[in-house]
């Protein structure tokens, strides 16, 4: 039995036992608002919801919420490696075309509807036939020809193309049939209606914009009910203040829902007897986005990027003018590493190390590299454009809400100024600065991304196939219209071949390619810098489950999920002061004498 459940039915006895005893034991101070107030998880985050509709997801809220709500056919484990989700086996026909998957028997939606295989084949079948769903989707949905359930069990899944990885690690939410059939449209933002109908372990219930998020506990969830009572995401503006929380015992954790900590808070924390600090290896980057291809599928140019940016010249001398090892000594305190691609280091396996490709912090480099590309310096130290002789003057967008960001602009700026390259840093709300970007009104702007651990996810952000059609911002799919037909046929490589040192190799030539263009810099490998209150909470199972994250984590939530309150005992998790009181009630019972016994068994027989 789960331990949280065992809790209830033993505060349900432990009560009963006591009123029938004649209350002569008493109970532990607060034992009965215990009884009857809800066990609360206390998440700090400053991130607006953009959307409940789990084929959209981008912001880490969203991602974290789907992943609560919703479960896929597999889940990536404690140690990223796929495992049984709603899927109990699988089966890959010998062509590599056909998957048949066994849906688990039992599963139930939150609403007490059952879960079927119809259900599946109806969810990738949106991904198959809704055309704006499939667009969302298409480095994945392209390959997909037909999803069927073949019986209740059943889900049988056809591909164009042999891709076992993608296949396995890609994270398709599985949604409730007899609900999304009823939405006109699937795709829309606001499809989804609170509260959401789901299969994982908590469901959101409400949401109050700047306010909170609330989730609530599945408690028919096949695996078991979760051990809190509910997930709430308080909301923050500024990680100081969620600090502070923290610290007066107001919030229960602060990490990724924040942006992370800096290392000045987690100093700060670490004095805090209440308090665990975690400095992890993390899984995700921090770089800078350059706007030098706003262009649609067709050739349709737009945005408003500077021109210069479109010179590779240009852009390898603003990453070589970037002293990256200073940065995350200085802003990270070294919880970090310098990054040189998409794929972070704690993925060994398809990490790109940049070998003799690497370009270090050369500011001498940097100007010998646009002197000879004919961009002159100008007498107020600012160099022009050979030809237009328009001045190098970029706007540079970062997060309004994050400190780390502000001081590598202050640096960059500085840097820049001495290559003849002037930025103005603007700060900018998250979700406004989103759109610019994604309308193409932006030169330089902060970006960051949680990778998993299979890479075509990350990856197939910077095809040519999901450049956008419309011009207006709403098709967001590329990180940053990046098209390399180059990349794109490693790409396609990569995602069909089985042997997985091979097609780690093509992983590494795709980043290696991206390097040279320098769409994106990458600034470095953000460690996972988070706290919690272990006086309220215990056994959260971390990611990878030896020293690992508690927040951030990918594929399923199991910090969240594992979590049950503090004070419990180590092998039932049941509430010390249950068992006092328990223990408590029996003695008073033996004391009550034959009487007693008579009358507790009368009581008995008239409950049967």
């Amino acid at each position: 039995m789960n331990p949280h459940a065992l809790k209830r039915r033993l505060l349900a006895a432990a009560a009963a036992l006591l009123m029938s005893a004649g209350a002569l034991a008493v109970a532990a101070p607060g034992a009965a608002a215990q009884e009857e107030d809800k066990d609360t998880l206390l998440i700090a985050t400053n991130q607006e919801v953009d959307t409940f509709n789990p084929f959209k997801r981008r912001f880490v809220i969203t991602y974290e919420t789907s992943m609560m709500t919703y479960e896929t056919l597999v889940r990536i484990g404690a140690d990223y490696e796929p495992e049984p989700g709603l899927a109990t086996e699988w089966e890959e026909s010998e062509d590599g075309l056909t998957w048949t998957f066994t849906i688990r028997d039992g599963a139930t939606w939150s609403d007490g509807e059952p879960l079927t295989a119809e259900d599946v084949a109806y969810t990738y079948g949106l991904l198959i036939e809704n055309q704006a769903i499939h667009d969302w989707n298409i480095d994945f949905a392209g390959n997909l020809v037909s999803a069927e359930a073949t019986d209740e069990t059943t889900f049988v899944l056809t591909l164009a193309e042999p891709s076992p990885w993608d296949v396995l690690t890609r994270e398709v939410y599985i949604v409730p049939e007899h609900v999304w059939s009823t939405y006109a449209d699937p795709s829309a933002d606001d499809a989804n209606e609170l509260p959401l109908v789901g299969s994982g372990p908590f469901q959101v219930t409400e949401y109050q914009t700047d306010e909170f998020i609330r989730l609530e506990a599945n408690e028919s969830y096949w695996e078991g009910a979760p051990g809190f009572d509910e997930v709430v995401y308080d909301y923050y503006t500024e990680t100081d203040a969620a600090v502070a929380a923290l610290e007066a015992g107001e919030v229960d954790i602060v990490g990724n829902g924040m942006g992370g900590l800096n290392p000045a808070q987690t100093e700060a924390l670490q004095s805090q007897d209440h308090v665990t600090v975690n400095d992890v290896e993390g899984r995700r980057y921090v770089s800078l986005t350059l706007n030098y291809n706003s262009v649609t599928q067709d050739g349709t140019e737009f945005g408003d990027g500077h021109p210069a940016l479109k010179d590779p010249v240009v852009r390898q001398a603003l990453h070589m003018a970037l002293d990256k090892q200073a940065l995350v000594d200085t802003v990270l305190d070294g919880s970090g590493t310098p990054a040189v691609s998409i794929i972070p280091a704690i993925f060994e396996q398809y990490h790109w190390d940049g070998g003799d490709q690497l370009v270090g912090f050369d500011i001498e480099g940097a100007n010998a590299l646009l002197d000879e590309a004919g961009y002159a310096l100008g007498d107020d130290g600012v160099r022009t454009m050979p030809g237009t002789g328009e001045r190098l003057s970029f706007r540079f967008y970062q997060h309004a809400d994050n400190t780390a960001y502000a001081t590598i602009a202050q640096f960059a700026t500085e840097w820049w100024a001495q290559i003849g390259i002037e930025v103005v840093p603007e700060a900018i709300e998250q979700s406004a600065l989103n759109d610019l970007a994604y309308l193409g009104e932006f030169d330089i702007a902060f970006s960051g991304w949680g990778v998993g651990p299979n890479p075509t996810e990350q990856l197939g952000m910077h095809t040519c196939a999901v450049l956008p059609t419309l011009t207006d911002g709403s098709e967001r799919s590329s990180e940053n219209n990046y098209c390399n037909p180059e990349f794109d046929a490693l790409h396609e490589q990569q995602k069909v071949e089985s042997d997985p040192d091979a097609r780690a190799e093509l992983v590494k030539e795709q980043q290696a390619i991206m390097y040279a263009d320098t769409p994106v810099i990458y600034l470095y490998y953000q460690n996972v810098m988070e706290a919690y209150n272990h006086d309220r909470i215990t056994g959260m199972t971390t990611q990878p489950s030896d020293g690992g994250m508690v927040t951030g984590q990918q594929g399923f939530t199991w910090s969240y999920y594992t979590a049950q309150p503090a004070g419990t005992t180590e092998d039932s998790g049941v509430p010390v002061w249950v068992w006092i009181a328990v223990g408590a009630a029996v003695v008073a019972v033996v004391a009550g004498g034959a009487w007693f016994a008579m009358r507790r068994k009368s009581t008995a027989d008239e409950r049967e």
